[in-house]
């Protein structure tokens, strides 16, 4: 029995050792588990950092935009505001006669000039290339040539004046909004007759030459004049109220540009022979204007300021 005893509480001993050892095993497990549980949260926490920076990253412009840069400026008139003269004339020059009632119409081509700073508004810039496809080729915003109370306009992106800008290949919408039959023709770098007999019915007119299309009428409202530049690159734009202007995107290099305006001065009039009413004029050639610009790298060109007077229309004679 004495024996027993002894060997029972020997036993026992052993059992709680391997139960103290156990418990310190679990705690150690449980601590380890601990540490390595917080390392990979860190490591989550790494990966999650890295993504949102790559997010980040990609949220920049490429590398090409980088190197594209734009040209500014103004351009206004220098000297004395000109004073113009309009003509008189009948609703329909070709069917009314002298008896009819003759109204005032402005000159077409009379610059849009500000008075509180000279600046020229609708004045034409665009960039000088030959004829090609290579550059960036997006289109320019829709075009509608409108009709109404005796008066053409150009309407695009928001703004209504006498030019537009039409991509090579792209097409243009005549409407008129009024009741009355107008024929549109177009001259220059394009040559064709559009009836506007409908009201309010859009007619579709799709461009395949580049360069300037004079609009006029046909049927003798000679006071009603845009023109349409028709371009191989979307590098135009026209003068805002003071005279100021923007080109941007351009690529790297060397560009030249040219500022337009219309001239004013009449070179022929067409007189009915019935009516002898002036049914068509014809304009000296438009006033232009030359000027380069290099895109460099990290390099912000300074405003321009090009200056049109009357001596330059009078050079166009």
């Amino acid at each position: 029995m004495a024996y027993s005893k002894e060997k029972s509480e020997l036993a026992n001993a052993q059992n709680n050792c391997a139960f103290r050892s156990l418990i310190k095993a679990s705690l150690l497990c449980l601590f380890i588990a601990g540490i390595t549980s917080g390392m990979a949260c860190s490591e989550k926490s790494k990966a999650t950092n890295t993504t949102q920076t790559t997010i980040f990253s990609t949220s920049l412009k490429p590398k090409e935009e980088l190197n594209k840069g734009s040209v500014k400026g103004q351009v206004f008139w220098s000297g004395p505001t000109p004073i113009i003269e309009g003509f008189n004339g009948p609703i329909s020059p070709l069917s009314q006669h002298a008896n009819k009632p003759r109204l005032a119409w402005a000159n077409p081509n009379t610059p849009k000039i500000n008075p509180s700073n000279k600046g020229i508004e609708h004045a034409v810039v665009f960039l000088d290339v030959p004829e090609t496809n290579d550059l960036n080729k997006i289109s320019f915003a829709p075009i509608e040539v409108e009709t109404n109370h005796f008066k053409m306009q150009v309407n695009q992106d928001g703004i209504s004046s006498p030019v537009g800008f039409v991509m090579l290949g792209d097409g243009v919408n005549f409407v008129n909004k009024q009741d009355f039959f107008y024929s549109i023709r177009a001259r220059g770098d394009a040559f064709f007759s559009i009836p506007l007999s409908n009201k309010n019915k859009p007619v579709h007119r799709v461009f395949t030459k580049p360069g300037v299309a004079t609009l006029t009428t046909g049927t003798g409202q000679f006071w009603m004049r845009s023109h349409l530049f028709v371009l191989t690159h979307p590098y135009a734009t026209q003068c805002d109220k003071d005279g100021s202007f923007e080109i941007a995107n351009l690529p790297q290099g060397k560009h030249d540009f040219k500022v337009w305006i219309p001239n004013w001065q009449v070179s022929e009039k067409e007189i009915d022979a019935e009516t002898w009413e002036i049914t068509r004029l014809e304009f000296e050639p438009p006033t232009t204007k030359k000027f380069s610009v290099s895109i460099m790298p990290d390099s912000t060109p300074r405003p321009l300021k090009i200056d049109f007077s009357l001596s330059d229309m009078q050079a166009q004679k």
